[in-house]
């Protein structure tokens, strides 16, 4: 590993905040191996730089079972799935977490829609906190709407049934969206049951 200045702050960072891991100080947290461990195993689980598309290909002629592919955020990527014979696209960048300033999921949405033409169901998630937003997608042309962090935040604050709670507001909002914009049947909202502000 190269040593650069930035290297220094983000193991000292790692080290301040491996306090639980360790049970030790700032020194004695530099010099576990542990908080290096945890990081090592994140990328080790969620980063595998050399997948490529011909990884995809292999997967489908493994199995018979639906494959999706989460995290397309360019139409050319949705058109790339279709062609490898996948069963879905899952527009996502994935709670914005993987690099600064990533492309807003709804700006592409409609893109990718387009693109897919119908082929594969699109399911869409990043951003989503209540039921307007899932409308927003519907109407956009999602097939489906994922939720991330809303259950995460109803999971922490009163367990299974904040999750449940959560789910229940969503769909009430969604409920009421649907009413308030004149509609009775999600299969009625299209994209001019929309407007650009």
């Amino acid at each position: 590993m190269r040593i650069t200045p930035s290297a220094v702050r983000a193991g000292v960072s790692i080290a301040r905040k491996g306090r639980p891991l360790t049970g030790e100080g700032l020194r004695g947290s530099l010099a576990s191996p542990l908080p290096r461990a945890a990081v090592e195993t994140f990328l080790d689980v969620f980063a595998t730089p050399s997948l490529t598309w011909d990884d995809l290909a292999k997967a489908r002629e493994w199995t018979t079972l639906p494959i999706i592919v989460k995290g397309i955020v360019h139409p050319d990527d949705a058109a790339r799935a279709v062609d490898a014979g996948l069963d879905g696209v899952w527009v996502s960048n994935h709670g914005g977490r993987q690099i600064d300033r990533s492309v807003p999921t709804v700006d592409v949405l409609p893109g990718i829609v387009d693109r897919v033409g119908g082929a594969v169901p699109v399911v869409f998630d990043s951003g989503v906190r209540s039921g307007s937003d899932a409308f927003v997608a519907l109407a956009l042309g999602a097939s489906a709407v994922a939720i991330g962090r809303p259950y995460a935040y109803g999971l922490a604050v009163a367990g299974e049934v904040g999750v449940r709670e959560v789910l229940r507001n969503i769909v009430a909002e969604l409920d009421i969206t649907l009413g308030l914009s004149g509609h009775t049947r999600i299969a009625e909202v299209g994209r001019d049951a929309l407007r650009a502000v």
